[in-house]
């Protein structure tokens, strides 16, 4: 892949779900590129920074402004990763997307449908790609792992751990 190609990416939010987002991309450096954060809290980006720092690697700018982040970078960046709060998806998923930018948002997309349909609409505006992370839960190995421990398939259960 040329280095044209790699995808210059804005994680907002680098919390516990958003560190678990960074350590995944970061081993995809020949494909994706972390090079700014949006983080309020200065010690969710001190743990986010810690995990580039262990990876060999500099760490992005914290813009902790999203409006900031998108006048000064958005001409810079191909898409945006966005691990908020539910309640903020619609503003900031609405931001990234206006700003030119595709957006890759964790479930749910919204709270409600109203917001909703104004982030469908703002995307079919836009022509920018607006996707909700895979909810894992509905696949069909989870599904069948689920109909098996319910049917008591595998015996009597005592513990499960997974790791990802």
């Amino acid at each position: 892949m040329s280095k044209s190609s790699i995808i210059r990416t804005a994680v907002i939010g680098t919390g516990g779900f958003g560190c678990y987002h960074i350590r995944h991309i970061l081993q995809q450096q020949d494909t994706t590129r972390i090079t700014v954060v949006c983080e309020p809290c200065q010690e969710a980006y001190e743990q986010a920074a810690a995990l580039f720092v262990q990876a060999g690697l500099r760490p992005p700018p914290n813009e902790p402004d999203l409006d900031r982040l998108l006048a000064d970078h958005a001409g810079a960046l191909d898409a945006a990763l966005i691990v908020t709060p539910h309640a903020c998806h619609h503003d900031q998923v609405k931001a990234c997307l206006e700003s030119g930018l595709d957006v890759l948002v964790e479930k749910p997309m919204v709270i409600n449908a109203v917001e909703a349909r104004s982030l469908i609409e703002t995307r079919d505006r836009t022509g920018k790609l607006l996707v909700v992370a895979f909810p894992g839960s509905l696949s069909p190995q989870i599904r069948t792992a689920v109909q098996m421990l319910r049917g008591g398939k595998l015996g009597k259960i005592l513990n499960i751990s997974a790791v990802v």
